[in-house]
């Protein structure tokens, strides 16, 4: 499977969100921002002493007129930029329907406020209320956000980078959102390796590949070898190559999963080993009830610190 090229940099001016220049023609196979310009006049943008720019919605343009890009790129870019003013604006622009479907109600509420003028009322109270209301969703998210960039600190703790580096392994993590509380779960992946880090029991820097299996030393000295063999996967598929939720789908219909108890299933098989929720389960098998979680996916590449920030979490 071919990994999707994504875009790092996005610059918002104005509301309007922007692409640099030098990413958009290498990814449209360019070989330099001349030949972008010539192919698409116009859609290089020069604003003050910034880099060149394109507009994102110019780039979705192209990809949505070109197919041999679009099979190339395989997605288009949208980000959504949310601001309090963005937010309380339309708000403020929907007033005049809100009157005329609930005007009694307005009527009733700015005389019980002490007020003579419904107009007066509202933008003394409720548009001010409704400027609170839109302040406090966005710090929500703001902290949601922050709260998801804190649960992956953890794992640099836990292991080494040149560790995973030397035995080819790498980290996939995958985070769920359940009634706004974020939670990462991350794997170590590798040729027949899908293993999880759920605490600090094993001595993950200390781990090594041993004639294609996994062995992670324990903390636990009383036993005379603490060093755990967990096997690897017999069809030695690549886990690196795909996505941590493919991975997971994978082993969940081609691995025995069982009911570990407390809503959760789990998974243990040489060189695998994982728990889920029995609800998420039913949700990864049944594509219709997406609509009702939050999965941000990906690989992780552990030689870098990344976060997931509110264009990504809001796409």
């Amino acid at each position: 499977m071919n990994r999707i090229s994504l875009f790092r940099t996005r610059i918002v001016i104005e509301d309007k969100v922007y692409l640099l220049a030098k990413d958009v023609w290498k990814a449209l196979g360019c070989k330099s921002i001349e030949q972008l310009q010539g192919e698409y006049p116009e859609i290089v943008k020069h604003i003050k002493e910034l880099p060149a720019l394109v507009l994102e919605c110019d780039f979705n343009t192209i990809l949505t007129s070109d197919i041999e890009a679009m099979k190339k790129l395989k997605h288009i870019e949208i980000t959504r930029v949310e601001t309090l003013r963005n937010n309380t604006e339309a708000i403020k622009s929907i007033y005049p329907l809100k009157f005329m479907v609930a005007g009694k109600m307005f009527e009733n509420d700015a005389r019980k406020a002490g007020y003579q003028s419904v107009n007066e009322y509202i933008e003394d109270v409720d548009y001010v209320k409704e400027i609170k209301n839109e302040k406090e969703k966005l710090i929500s998210k703001r902290d949601l956000i922050d709260s998801i960039s804190q649960s992956r600190v953890k794992l640099f703790e836990l292991i080494d980078a040149d560790v995973l580096d030397k035995n080819n392994l790498q980290i996939q993590q995958y985070i769920h959102i359940n009634n706004g509380t974020p939670y990462s779960e991350s794997f170590i992946v590798g040729q027949g390796i899908f293993f999880c880090v759920y605490d600090d029991g094993y001595a993950f820097d200390e781990l090594r590949i041993d004639n294609k299996d996994l062995i992670i030393p324990t903390y636990d000295y009383e036993e005379d070898d603490p060093n755990k063999n967990y096997g690897h996967d017999p069809g030695l598929r690549d886990y690196r190559e795909y996505s941590c939720l493919e991975n997971i789908l994978y082993l969940i219909t081609h691995k025995d999963v069982e009911d570990a108890g407390v809503n959760l299933m789990s998974c243990n098989a040489p060189g695998i080993s994982f728990y889920i929720s029995q609800a998420e389960v039913i949700k990864l098998l049944n594509p219709n009830m997406y609509r009702d979680i939050v999965l941000i996916d990906g690989d992780m590449d552990f030689a870098y610190s990344k976060t997931v920030t509110k264009d990504a979490l809001l796409e």
